[in-house]
């Protein structure tokens, strides 16, 4: 990059560092607190605390209260060519040399290189500032999309670029007198960077005019060249030194009560429910209405779903868009699925309202976090791709198939050391059990057992699926394994084990890992909603119904007795109607413990039978 040719002798009272802290206020708030907390009244500062430093899975970055959409992330060591730049993420702005070589819009996929070193004649060519102001004002639309801005040198060209970029929102033709504040401030940065001090007069400006916007400029450039002529420019946190020039460009142009209504939102989450909307978690110092006005401002028409922080526990929901596919009712379904702290069946401790406006669960509030929350609401208003849901549905097939087959090798390996003398049933259950046990303290963490239904029942509306669950016991949909007399029948005592442990073996591969792993990506049973069979159970119902019959002792099976002919074939629709009974059980339930409760009521129901026709 070129030598700025600002004039280095320039110097001040205070550096960067000093000068971010210097603002003008009434009585101020806490450092970095963005917005006043409910009941307080002391007064905002003039010029709020704006720019805030945050990190995400890709590194740390710089945004604006005021334009939420966008992400600035300054890096040194950053630097790309021209050709991979126009391959970067649709929303990319590289400024001053970040992408070397010339500048571009690729307006199709909105990809904007903001140059005027490489590629270009430097001296017929707009410096990056001014190129920025010029997209702004000629309608680039922040609020449209996620942006993210690349530089990798704060000089006072990039640093004023990144301002503009930021603060759009108020260089409207609303703010007249403002904008010309900004226009003749770009303008003058930009004819010194491109073409030196000596040609100041291209400005045009009055002499008193340039005077004052030159002091300005040199004023936002003394805490670099102080840093630089110390020696310590290299080892100065950019992004902390740009978030300190920034605050002092707002100084300069903004007048002391230009933010004098403003209402500091910080934003906690965000995600796209669309490829227009999206769904923004925040905290304000307002009530619903008044942030959801403030947003508009900041998202434009994006905005779909707001969530509101009232506590740490406590959100309102809003669907500020009534025309999106489906409306809040879908979301409180989801959220009420993944929250820890919702109680399946207790109405008055569930996500709720109406399909446009609601809340967290009354009782305790919610266990679930901002980015949680919004994850969940993409998943309600915009379901996953087939090939997600395909992916879930092999992954609950190879756990299911991996815990069967184990099962297998326990009760058919002879070499088991002090296991070898067990019950081959006994041993195949245990065997089973294990494995099943081991993955699901593996996959339900604290956080997620309400997915995988380790948790007491709720409600007793799941009751109505025992008459179907009886009628695919009946026909040999249930797991039953023991010895017995042909005479009558006499389980011995060392069946008994394999008789009662059996069905939890079913119950925990199938209604608790196989059901489980596809909760998240499919809508279920919810307590005291409508009934219908979801694809969680009914999946889960087919691998039981697959399993079923290698396990099946026609011996003990009342259809054998009734329909020998017939019996294998009505195992298997017993497993299956079986199996979606049990599956419907454990979604209005929220528990593994009743389709256990099923499981067993089915075995004896199949003994009782046995013993009266045998």
């Amino acid at each position: 990059m070129e030598p700025d040719p600002h004039s280095s002798g320039a110097s001040g009272e205070t550096g960067a560092a000093a000068d971010a802290g210097s603002t003008e206020t009434a009585e101020l708030l806490p450092v970095g607190l963005p917005f006043r907390p409910a009941g307080r009244r002391e007064r905002v500062p003039a010029l709020p605390v704006r720019y805030h430093l945050r990190e995400d899975e890709d590194g740390r970055y710089l945004t604006c209260l005021e334009a939420p959409e966008v992400k600035v992330r300054l890096d040194r060591k950053f630097s790309t060519t021209a050709a991979a730049a126009r391959k970067f993420p649709e929303g990319t702005i590289f400024l001053d040399g970040a992408a070397q070589g010339e500048p571009f819009l690729d307006l199709e996929r909105q990809v904007y290189n903001l140059d005027h070193h490489e590629g270009c004649v430097r001296r017929f060519t707009l410096a990056t500032c001014e190129q920025a102001l010029v997209l702004v004002m000629r309608g680039l639309d922040l609020r449209e999309r996620s942006w993210t801005i690349w530089a990798n040198e704060p000089d006072l060209d990039t640093l004023l670029a990144i301002w503009v970029l930021l603060n759009a929102v108020h260089l409207g033709k609303s703010n007249p007198e403002l904008r010309n504040e900004v226009i003749a401030l770009v303008r003058l940065e930009g004819l010194i960077d491109s073409h030196g001090l000596e040609y100041r007069e291209f400005s045009g400006f009055p002499d008193e005019h340039l005077a004052a916007t030159f002091e300005r400029l040199e004023s936002l450039r003394r805490g670099e060249v102080e840093l630089k002529s110390d020696g310590r420019w290299a080892e100065t946190d950019i992004v902390e030194h740009t978030i300190a020039q920034l605050a002092m460009v707002d100084r300069l142009i903004y007048p002391r009560d230009f933010f004098e209504e403003f209402r500091g939102i910080e934003e906690l989450a965000r995600e796209e429910l669309s490829d227009q909307r999206i769904v923004v978690v925040c905290r304000c110092d307002g009530g619903i209405y008044e942030t959801e006005q403030e947003l508009k401002r900041l998202y434009g028409k994006r905005l779909g779903v707001l969530v509101l922080q009232k506590d740490e526990r406590v959100y309102t929901l809003r669907q500020v868009d009534t025309f999106l596919p489906v409306n809040l009712e879908a979301a409180y379904r989801k959220l009420n699925v993944l929250d820890p702290a919702v109680r399946a069946g207790g109405a008055q401790n569930r996500w709720g309202g109406s399909g446009e406006i609601g809340g967290s669960p009354r009782a305790t509030g919610t266990d679930l976090t901002p980015r949680e929350i919004v994850a969940a609401c993409r998943l309600a208003y915009r379901p996953p791709a087939l090939k997600v849901r395909v992916a879930a549905a092999a992954l609950a097939t190879g756990l299911a198939a991996v815990t069967m087959a184990a099962a297998w090798l326990a009760g058919r390996w002879r070499d088991l050391g002090t296991l070898a003398g067990i019950d081959e049933n006994l041993r195949l259950v245990l065997g089973g059990l294990a494995v099943a046990l081991v993955l699901l303290a593996a996959l339900s963490s604290r956080r997620r057992r309400r997915l995988y239904g380790l948790q007491l029942p709720a409600g007793s509306d799941w009751l109505r699926t025992a008459p179907l669950a009886a009628v695919g016991a009946v026909a040999g949909g249930v797991w039953v394994i023991g010895s017995h007399d042909p005479a009558g029948l006499r389980l011995d005592l060392g069946a008994l084990p394999a008789l009662l442990l059996f069905p939890m073996l079913a119950e925990a591969v199938f209604r608790g890992l196989a059901h489980g792993v596809l909760v998240r990506n499919f809508s279920i049973l919810q307590s005291r909603g409508r009934w219908f069979l979801s694809w969680p159970a009914g999946i889960s119902a087919v691998l039981y119904a697959v399993a079923t019959l290698p396990v099946w002792r026609p011996e003990l099976s009342s259809a054998h007795l009734l329909w020998p002919d017939l019996s294998i074939v009505l195992a298997a629709a017993g497993a299956l109607i079986f199996g979606a009974a049990a599956g419907m059980a454990r979604e209005r339930s929220g528990s593994l413990a009743a389709p256990l409760a099923l499981h067993y009521l089915g075995v004896a129901l199949v003994l009782a039978l046995w013993t009266l026709l045998g």
